[in-house]
């Protein structure tokens, strides 16, 4: 069975003197994506396939995550995925090749694509309240990704 997990960013400075783009994780950021890496692992959902925006916080993110998939893996960084609306990110996970896809983007988006996923489904109902940072929503997927049914959320 393949795995999409759909997971946010960690926390991140503020960046007040800087551009949005370059805004570094805060240590606390680093901790809680690493605690998320672990759990995944495991979970076994280990990614074959990655595909992360390419700013600064979501590259922080996978860096913290890696140690944790013990594998080689395909990491597909994409500066559309910086601003990607939901239907951009469904078109790049249709397109992922892999048994296990992580996504690791940006707000609104990465929660709008996982409140899609999840439909009205009842045990997704911690997904209707937010989509906090270092949090991963882990769906089961079939070979289309019309098939996706929700599974559980990880947290650090």
């Amino acid at each position: 069975m393949r795995h999409l997990v759909i997971m946010r960013h960690a926390k991140a400075e503020h960046g007040y003197d800087k551009p949005d783009f370059e805004r570094m994780l805060e240590p606390r950021g680093i901790a809680d994506a690493d605690s998320v890496g672990g759990k995944l692992a495991a979970l076994d959902l280990v990614p074959d396939t990655v595909l992360c925006s390419a700013s600064r916080r979501t590259r922080d993110t996978l860096a913290a995550v890696l140690p944790h998939i013990g594998r080689d893996c395909v990491v597909h960084l994409r500066r559309s995925l910086y601003d990607a609306e939901v239907a951009d990110l469904r078109d790049a996970v249709r397109t992922a090749r892999g048994q296990c896809i992580l996504l690791i983007g940006h707000n609104p988006s990465v929660h709008g694509l996982a409140l899609a996923f999840a439909g009205s489904n009842p045990e997704a109902a911690e997904l209707q309240t937010g989509f906090p940072t270092s949090h991963a929503a882990v769906f089961s997927m079939g070979f289309a990704v019309d098939t996706v049914k929700f599974e559980r959320v990880v947290t650090p």
